[in-house]
């Protein structure tokens, strides 16, 4: 049977490093596919997909040789230096807050990111879409896998089942949500107040609708190109501007949100040290939910000035916001998930071995009734199909039982030892038979169904 598959992931996030240190990761401009490009050029390593976020870059790979395979220290001190060198940030200093999980753990491990327990905000919903497009960027290199590309798109499933089912969907908000409560608390309701978006990608898509709900009355947005900021402004009426207007535009909006992945800071706090000088004392509210900052955090020094980041946010901003039970519930519903998971690659490990078996009953039934055919000549057609479907049948009672069986202990915790046994002795059989040109019962037709089998 060829090598059995595993699965891996190495990462860093808001959980296991500062974000000062994931700011600067952010900061890299080498394109994830490169990241997913390099991970599969490692030897046993068949596919990967990358997750990467403001506050999180993981990679998770398809390894071959199972627990002898990539993943021991040496292979992911090499996956670590990888991650170095797609950010420029040295290796010693990354190292030390990387975390890794393998086969179940990792699979586990997956199903909770994407369903918002390992955010920064636990159950918020953007990062269903980041693994989604993490998942379409290795389909597009055609660096997806079988074991690794069914694990995502259960992960997927799973994901939105966590939120619609235990109650993350209704307890769960988006960053900017979390930000703006903290801005509510302050001031009340924000129902009449304007805001700004700096950015108009998919992100500040989903920032100017979290904005909208909150009562805010007008949203505008500033973009590098103001074509863009422009279609996005006129969903909520507001106007598309170009960066260079941030200046003046700081002197008339009471929100300010930075939701870009731009390197160096766009709004500096000089910038807002001029214009408060110019908002007859009005206070101004600063959200940076962006690594890199788009907005300096020595904003946050100046009087009239409330400033939150993501740092802010993780440290403050979970009180009374997620049940227990509802996050209790998601882990139960996450771990029934993973134990389904593993039970179907168990059953799909099984497949090669009952497909070989049948293929091997009905040669020896070929050509059985093949040499009967060739002794009785003279037989009459209709005699001769009777005693064909006879024959057929009997082979398809002779397999259901054992059929049955092989997927009921291969369903087992157990299977794959199981599966081991169930080939030996079916290749033990079939050397006792000695029939020439019997088909192996390690063969297949296709070449991810030995692959499938082994990842937990």
């Amino acid at each position: 049977m060829t090598p059995s598959s595993s699965m891996l992931v190495l990462g860093i996030s808001h959980a296991s490093a500062p974000l000062d240190l994931l700011e600067r990761l952010a900061g890299t401009e080498r394109p994830a596919e490169d990241l997913v490009s390099d991970v599969t050029s490692v030897d046993g390593i068949d596919a990967a997909v990358v997750v990467s976020t403001c506050n999180r870059l993981e990679i998770y790979a398809e390894t071959r040789g199972g627990p002898s395979g990539p993943g021991g220290p040496a292979e992911l001190d090499g996956l670590g230096v990888l991650f170095a060198q797609h950010t420029g940030v040295d290796h010693e200093e990354i190292a030390p807050h990387l975390y890794s999980h393998h086969a179940d753990r990792a699979v586990r491990h997956l199903f909770a990111v994407a369903s918002g327990l390992e955010s920064v905000v636990v159950g918020e919903d953007q990062i269903l879409g980041q693994v989604k497009l993490g998942l379409e960027r290795s389909q597009r290199l055609d660096r997806t896998g079988g074991v690794l590309g069914k694990a995502v798109q259960t992960a997927l499933r799973v994901g939105k089942r966590a939120r619609n089912e235990t109650g993350l969907n209704e307890a769960g908000r988006s960053l900017a949500t979390a930000g703006l409560g903290f801005f509510e608390r302050e001031v009340g309701s924000l129902h009449g107040k304007t805001a700004l978006v700096i950015g108009a990608g998919a992100f500040a898509g989903v920032v100017v609708a979290a904005l909208r709900r909150s009562g805010l009355d007008r949203v505008h947005v500033a973009n590098r190109t103001p074509e863009k900021a422009q279609r996005l402004a006129e969903t909520t009426g507001g106007v598309g501007y170009d960066l260079t207007d941030l200046p003046r535009l700081l002197t008339e909006v009471d929100v300010v949100v930075g939701a870009t992945a731009a390197t160096g800071h766009l709004v500096s706090a000089r910038d807002v040290e001029e214009a408060l000088a110019a908002r007859d004392g009005r206070e101004l509210f600063l959200l940076d939910l962006s690594l890199p900052h788009n907005i300096a955090p020595g904003t946050a020094e100046l009087p009239g000035v409330t400033f939150v980041d993501l740092r802010r946010i993780a440290e403050e901003g979970q009180e009374d916001e997620i049940s227990t039970a509802s996050v209790q519930a998601a882990h139960e519903l996450i771990d029934a998930e993973v134990e389904q998971f593993r039970t179907g690659l168990r059953l799909a490990g099984a497949k090669p071995v009952l497909t070989a078996l049948r293929a091997a009953a009905t040669e020896a039934a070929e050509a059985e009734l093949g040499r009967l055919a060739r002794r009785l000549e003279g037989l009459d057609g209709s005699v001769r199909r009777e005693i064909d479907r006879s024959v057929r049948r009997i082979v398809d009672k002779a397999l259901h039982q054992p059929t049955v069986l092989v997927r009921e202990l291969a369903a087992d915790p157990d299977g794959a030892r199981h599966i081991a046994a169930f080939t030996r002795l079916f290749a033990a059989a079939e050397g006792e038979a000695g029939e020439p040109g019997t088909t192996s019962p390690t063969s297949t037709n296709d070449p991810n169904e030995t692959k499938i089998e082994a990842i937990a």
